[in-house]
């Protein structure tokens, strides 16, 4: 079940929603202000969020704004009784993905939310990053817009790279991050490793590099314009 944070401070739509949304598969949460709203989503785990632009302490424009600063996939809905395009407008500038205009259906929301749910978990099957990109459903790679073949332990390894580039991971994470089952060494790691690295410098020559930090793990680096 998905979970939902509304942030509505009419207690009708609140209840409705509450108690109609389970049963096509959506759970949620009910803040009636942006303060409550807010630390709603600071402590819980919410898969898209509605709201409601106007509000007791303020707009949902402010709530949708301090949201996309800390996450910039979340799904958001915003919810107005306003007719005017202007407010539509500003609710999709400041970052919401779609609005919906009171009074609305069960049926009209929920196929928005849904569409959605499946664009955002499409998103996540990707990864892209410089000339790479990562299609975790079929497991395949393309660098430089050409298909790369890569061994199971070397896509997993890639991914978890890519996924994180800039940052360091560590081979405690990319141990974790290999769903297998036979014991795996530092040895066999850096070997995997290695066949990753041809695999880009050929491909990309050193415009993509696998850093290693030394004594932490390694770094997906993006060299542009290197020979």
């Amino acid at each position: 079940m998905m979970n939902v944070l509304l942030v509505e401070d009419d207690p009708v739509i609140g209840r409705t929603l509450s108690m109609s949304l389970p049963y096509r598969g959506f759970h949620v949460t009910v803040s009636g202000t942006i303060l409550e709203g807010w630390d709603d989503f600071r402590s819980g785990s919410f898969d898209l969020v509605l709201l409601d632009i106007q509000l007791p302490d303020g707009s949902g424009f402010d709530i949708c704004r301090r949201i996309r600063e800390v996450d910039g996939e979340k799904p958001i809905v915003m919810i107005t009784a306003r007719t005017d395009e202007p407010s539509a407008v500003k609710g999709l500038l400041d970052g919401a993905d779609d609005y919906i205009r009171k009074p609305f259906g069960l049926d009209e929301l929920t196929a928005r939310m849904n569409r959605l749910l499946g664009r955002n978990k499409a998103r996540k099957e990707l990864i892209l990053y410089r000339a790479v990109r990562i299609d975790l459903a079929q497991r395949k790679v393309w660098i430089a817009g050409k298909e790369v073949s890569f061994g199971k332990r070397e896509f997993d390894i890639l991914s978890i790279l890519a996924r994180h580039s800039g940052d360091v991971v560590t081979r405690e994470e990319i141990l974790d991050s290999i769903d297998d089952e036979a014991d795996l060494f530092d040895r066999t790691i850096d070997s995997h490793l290695s066949h990753v690295r041809k695999k880009i410098r050929t491909a990309v020559g050193d415009e993509i590099q696998i850093i290693p930090v030394y004594g932490v793990g390694y770094r997906l680096e993006s060299h542009a314009g290197a020979t």
